[in-house]
């Protein structure tokens, strides 16, 4: 029997929050390399509407590097959403499933880069801080980054001998499928049911294609002509994630804040004359910040919940769905919307607080005049007026 051989190129993405949302007009594309990309007249365009749903990239050429013996393209994309995605392309001919996922794993370790050893990861963190650097003027609305980044590879198949069809991947090969996906060298001894969640969430539109979602990768097969179309969507998917995980951060940072706020308030003394008082002060700015922060958050999460709106094609519609199912988008979505509660919870405690100091400081004032009212009057009875 022949052995198998694969053939295409394994593609690590790694998306960086950048702090902040990043106005596209403002790029100095005089330090950039941006890649000019044109559909051709009459070309079916498959791809979802990015400009609506605000995530249209601008792409810029980041070189080449070599590695382990290997020649890798660099591309970074911009997105004004506030995310730089940095690709590092590694292109295979003919090689044997064990020789490819060797390959796939290479981001998981140390590699040689002209000479030294260096962990893979440093390479994107590298190039996302200069190419962040370059666009800093760009960067508006600033908020503390998200330091993690969301990674994924992908693996695209262009050709194999003997051909493979896409049963192939989920019954003869299951097992070394699910070892390309993992990075697991040591296929041959993962469960029946390890590999089978491996290939559990897969859209195949003709026999002889197939598109293989699992959390920490993706094998898309014989959809030549429009694979392009497929990593976008599957990028969709992993940069709604990555910006779901900085919201959730920033949701915890600021609950945590605002329970300070209000802790003090409520433990504190609950006389005094609002304008003067600094807990006055505190509990308004804390109130201020919930009510921008939770308006954010929603208008965001609105935009995710209506992605589907934006997709020119069912087939890709179908692809977000299994991608967004497999990356549990929708639990992110829910942990979300809890703590968007919560912020409404002590935005309303914060308002409590204020109206009960706004409240007081008016007593206080009534008190003043009435006082001073009564002073004049006496004044003016011992003056004879």
């Amino acid at each position: 029997m022949k052995p198998q051989s694969l053939t295409g190129r394994v593609v690590f993405q790694y998306f960086y929050d950048v702090g902040g949302d990043i106005m596209l007009e403002r790029l100095p594309k005089g330090k950039l390399n941006v890649i000019e990309r044109q559909l051709p007249r009459g070309a079916r365009v498959l791809a979802p509407k990015y400009e609506e749903a605000e995530l249209q990239p601008v792409e810029v050429d980041l070189g080449f590097i070599n590695f382990n013996r290997r020649k890798a393209t660099v591309k970074g994309k911009i997105f004004p959403i506030g995310v730089i995605g940095i690709y590092i392309t590694v292109e295979f001919r003919d090689e044997k499933p064990d020789a490819l996922i060797e390959l796939v794993g290479l981001n998981e370790g140390l590699i040689k880069v002209e000479g030294k050893e260096m962990e893979f990861d440093e390479i994107p963190l590298k190039l996302f801080g200069e190419l962040k650097n370059k666009i800093k003027s760009a960067i508006v609305y600033p908020y503390p980054a998200f330091e993690r980044p969301e990674i994924y590879t992908l693996i695209i198949l262009t050709r194999s001998d003997p051909e493979l069809r896409a049963t192939d991947f989920l019954k003869k090969f299951k097992k070394q499928t699910a070892g390309i996906l993992r990075g697991e060298r040591d296929w041959r001894s993962l469960s029946d049911k390890e590999a089978e969640d491996a290939v559990k969430l897969y859209l195949s539109y003709s026999e002889d294609d197939i598109v293989i979602v699992d959390w920490y990768s993706a094998i898309i097969s014989g959809a030549v002509e429009y694979t392009d179309k497929l990593v976008r969507m599957i990028e969709l998917a992993r940069i709604q994630l990555l910006e779901l995980k900085t919201y959730d951060r920033l949701l915890d940072e600021r609950i945590e804040r605002a329970y300070g706020s209000l802790r003090t308030a409520f433990t504190g003394p609950s006389m005094g004359v609002a304008w003067r008082s600094r807990q006055y002060r505190e509990l308004s700015r804390t109130a201020s910040e919930l009510a921008e922060l939770r308006i954010e958050v929603m208008d965001y999460v609105g935009d995710l919940r209506n992605i589907l709106k934006f997709t020119g094609e069912w087939y890709l519609g179908k692809l977000y769905r299994v991608a967004s199912e497999r990356f549990r988008i929708s639990d992110w979505l829910g942990l979300v919307d809890k703590k968007l509660n919560q912020l409404q919870e002590l935005y309303a405690m914060a308002m409590e607080r204020v109206d009960v100091h706004r409240a007081t400081s008016l007593e206080f004032l009534m008190m003043f005049l009435i006082v001073a009212i009564v002073v004049l009057e006496i004044i003016m009875v011992v003056k004879g007026l």
